[in-house]
Formats: structure tokens, C-alpha cells, sequence
């Protein structure tokens, strides 16, 4: 039997990632890494451009609850692209232990590519947050207060 009270609460609203903001985080690394891949051996610049873009990007489109996945996702999107590209470019160099070699390669050269993507993340979610403090001001609604009151 539903509880009487479940009945008079309000749907929440859906969360979820939005298509563009996934798009443009994930999309645009590995567009790049595949460019690299096919213009030499290895990931390199056009990942690197098209995962801080992306990151930028996504951290732009996102809803403001979404900025923290974006922040905290952008390393972890820029390691599984750089090493899945690079294994299933180039999957016989990486058979057995040479497997574990290339890992460890993968992360090192990942590690700069992950730092400026939470650099630009962190970059932009400050901008959108002081853009929407100057808006609120604007509205006059007074700073650190909510528009309830």
C-alpha cells in the first residue's frame, strides 16, 4: 500500500547528462586522438586541444549541478580516451607484460593533459559562478542570499 505521503510530493525534476555537455567532454578528446592516431603514432596535440576544449565546453553547457561531475570526470575521460586509443590502435604492442608497461606510459602521458583539463574546468565554473553572482546583483537580489528569500 503507497504511503499517503509519497503521493503529495512533487515529481523531481530529472537529472541526468545532458547529450551536448557528454558530447562535447568525451566526443572531442577522442575525435582527437583518433586524428593523431591516424596522422603518427601516439596521442598527442589534437587530443590534447580537443580534450581541454571539450572540457571547457562541457563545463560551459553544463547545468550547475552538473558542474561538479564535469570537474571531476575531465581526468578520468582523458585517461580512458588517451589509453583506449592508443590500445586499440596499436593492440599487438601491448600483449602480456608489455601491457603494463604501456599503462604506466599511458598515465604519464595522460598526467598534463588531465591537470589542464581541471584547470579549464575550474577556470570556467569560476567564471559562470561570478557571472551569476553579477546577474543576481543586477536583479537586485542581494549577494549570498537566494531569490526565496
Amino acid at each position: 500500500p503507497p504511503r499517503p505521503a509519497a503521493s503529495r510530493r512533487r515529481p523531481q525534476a530529472r537529472r541526468g547528462v545532458r547529450l551536448p555537455v557528454l558530447l562535447t567532454a568525451v566526443g572531442l578528446p577522442v575525435l582527437g586522438g583518433v586524428a593523431d592516431e591516424l596522422g603518427g603514432p601516439g596521442v598527442g596535440v589534437l587530443f590534447a586541444v580537443g580534450a581541454v576544449g571539450g572540457t571547457g565546453a562541457a563545463a560551459a553547457l553544463c547545468s550547475r549541478a552538473g558542474r561538479w561531475w564535469v570537474v571531476t570526470a575531465a581526468p578520468l575521460v582523458v585517461l580512458l580516451g588517451a589509453a583506449g586509443i592508443e590500445y586499440l590502435a596499436n593492440r599487438d604492442a601491448y600483449q602480456g607484460k608489455q601491457l603494463g608497461t604501456g599503462a604506466l606510459r599511458w598515465v604519464v602521458g595522460a598526467f598534463p593533459v588531465m591537470a589542464a583539463t581541471v584547470g579549464v574546468a575550474l577556470l570556467v565554473v569560476a567564471v559562470r559562478i561570478a557571472l551569476d553572482r553579477r546577474r543576481l546583483r543586477r536583479a537586485g537580489t542581494p549577494a549570498g542570499r537566494s531569490r526565496r528569500g
